[in-house]
């Protein structure tokens, strides 16, 4: 009897410890440092509509991402502007069978990145980014998101709460949240660690297209230190087409574990981190050699021959106009084609019939260069457009060529941003 006794006064005292709340908070201020892992593995295929017949294409893909990071700034309770140290960064993808695999170059490892209203802005202070090592620093789980996982008080096991908007789009890599619906789950405590899950389903818009998400994670909490430590986050996307990105349907895995070691980077000092600079224009070099040019990330590249490259110019993720750079016939050097020989060019082009005239004649384009725009009002293949064709020539004499093309309702938005693309090329760099 005594025994018994014993063991249900043991039971009794310990059942209001097994339920005490914990609080489960994590305070983002400037000046915190973490060293993280996180690793992606995702199956899926993407979607086309060609000739109103639907095609899946099989997609695979890998990638790991090792940093430190350091809090620049914080807004609504998130880490707001972080600096980032890359040790590793490293992205593999199979589309159709074919691989590409993708890193981060030694002067481009340092970044900063933004949480900003319409989605996250990833720069390197050390100069503009390509578009794939710009996807290779923002498409990752985002850790910003993770105080924003927590309710930021006490509860106890079995409580839950609502994922806030922010933290929603950060972890869901949105431009914007048009559905909220996570939901955060305190599921146990023991030995000094809480474990959470996050559950339920988001929707939001990427690069203008809609993106429906189902989410099922957990993760742990370290009550010592007030941080979390490690996250393991599952999602199922079903995503539409974009202006520049195919319709997808994919199943993502990630894992993140996180450090605080004592000592930071250099680079990450505080002096040096509060100072960085943010370069937000990307660079695109032809693999030939043949020119290079700086242009704004609302341009972006979708395709790529020998002979012709590709960008598409999306404002607040709709489609503005396309643009066409193709390398046209050399030149004496010091020399170019006559503005006749272009204008004809221009006219027969295929598919193509010149209305209203708007513009025809030369423009600066700096020393040693020359540049030729030909605008006007018509239809390519029937499609009324406004398409303005560039001719620009280096002193060398190599030439290229840059047909833009505009629903007329959209040109008034495309402002001076085909021009400025155009005077952005330079011939022979790589």
């Amino acid at each position: 009897m005594t025994r018994l006794a014993a063991l249900l006064a043991a039971a009794l005292a310990a059942a209001p410890c097994a339920a005490q709340p914990v609080n489960l908070a994590e305070k983002a201020a400037p000046g915190d440092r973490a060293k993280l892992t996180i690793e992606l593995a995702l199956t899926g295929e993407l979607l086309f509509d060609a000739d109103g017949k639907k095609d899946a294409v099989r997609l695979e893909a890998k990638a790991r991402h090792a940093f430190h990071e350091r809090v620049v700034a914080v807004a609504d309770g998130l880490p707001a502007v972080t600096a980032r140290l890359y040790a590793e960064a490293a992205a593999s993808a199979v589309v159709a069978g074919e691989r590409s695999d993708r890193t981060l170059p030694a002067d481009r490892r340092l970044v900063v990145a933004r949480r900003n209203p319409d989605g996250l802005l990833c720069s390197a202070p050390a100069g503009p980014l390509t578009r794939d090592e710009l996807d290779l620093v923002t498409e990752h789980f985002n850790p910003q998101c993770l105080p924003g996982l927590l309710p930021g008080k006490e509860v106890a096991v079995g409580d839950t709460w609502p994922i806030s908007d922010a933290a929603t789009q950060a972890a869901c890599l949105f431009d914007a949240v048009t559905k909220a619906g996570l939901v955060g789950k305190l599921t146990g405590v023991k030995d000094g660690q809480a474990t959470f899950a996050v559950e339920g389903t988001a929707e939001g818009v990427e690069d203008g297209a809609k993106v429906g998400m189902k989410v099922a994670a957990t993760g742990t909490f370290d009550l010592a230190t007030g941080r979390v430590t490690g996250l393991t986050w599952k999602q199922t996307d079903d995503r539409g087409q974009g202006p520049v990105t195919p319709a997808s349907r994919v199943e993502a895995a990630v894992t993140v574990r996180r450090e605080f070691p004592p000592d930071a980077p250099k680079e990450l000092a505080d002096d040096a981190a509060a100072k960085l600079p943010a370069v937000t224009d990307l660079r695109h070099a032809d693999p030939k050699g043949r020119y290079a040019l700086t242009h704004s990330r609302a341009w972006h590249v979708t395709g790529q021959t020998d002979a012709h490259l590709v960008l598409r110019l999306v404002d607040r993720g709709e489609f503005v106009a396309q643009a066409t750079v193709g390398v046209w016939k050399k030149a004496a050097a010091g020399g170019h084609s006559s503005a006749d020989d272009f204008k004809k060019a221009v006219a027969d082009t295929p598919g193509w019939v010149s209305g209203k005239v708007l513009a025809d004649g030369e423009l600066p384009a700096g020393p040693g260069r020359w540049l030729y725009r030909v605008s006007a009002e018509g239809k390519l293949d029937g499609v009324p457009v406004v398409q303005t064709v560039y001719l620009l020539a280096g002193p060398g004499g190599d030439q290229v060529a840059v047909t833009v093309s505009v629903p007329p309702e959209k040109a008034k938005a495309v402002g001076g941003r085909d021009l400025d693309l155009v005077k952005a090329i330079e011939f022979g760099k790589r």
